[in-house]
């Protein structure tokens, strides 16, 4: 077993009236199967596959960044199933558990698109 340590930083002074300041740390027990950081070509025309649900077993941690900077380049974020749950524009990410027994799929959309992703199973 592995430990990740997390942290998530969120600070602005004029989102709102009032000052914006959160910050969180916490540490996941990790096992197998895990990738730590990997590049993956995702086309327009298909989705690609980052996780499977016949391969997750297990609540799983993904990182997951859309590296191009074009700005009309953007990468969806789906299930197994095909539904789509996020965009992520031109150099944004995310970092979310994924429940076990489901799967992440990622397409691209304006044009092909880089991303970066990493993975860890809960131990």
């Amino acid at each position: 077993m592995a430990t990740l340590k997390t942290t998530l930083t969120i600070t602005s002074s004029d989102s709102t009236s009032d000052r914006l300041n959160v910050s969180v740390n916490d540490s996941l027990t990790t096992g197998n199967p895990t990738i730590n950081l990997a590049r993956t070509s995702v086309a327009t025309g298909a989705a690609t596959n980052i996780l499977t649900s016949a391969g997750n077993s297990s609540i799983t941690y993904v990182y997951i960044k859309n590296t191009n900077t074009d700005a009309s380049h953007v990468l969806t974020l789906k299930d197994d199933a095909g539904n789509a749950f996020s965009d992520l524009g031109a150099e944004e990410f995310a970092i979310f558990p994924v429940k076990g027994g489901v799967g992440l799929e990622c397409q691209a959309s304006g044009a092909d698109v880089i991303a970066e992703y990493g993975y860890w199973t809960k131990a």
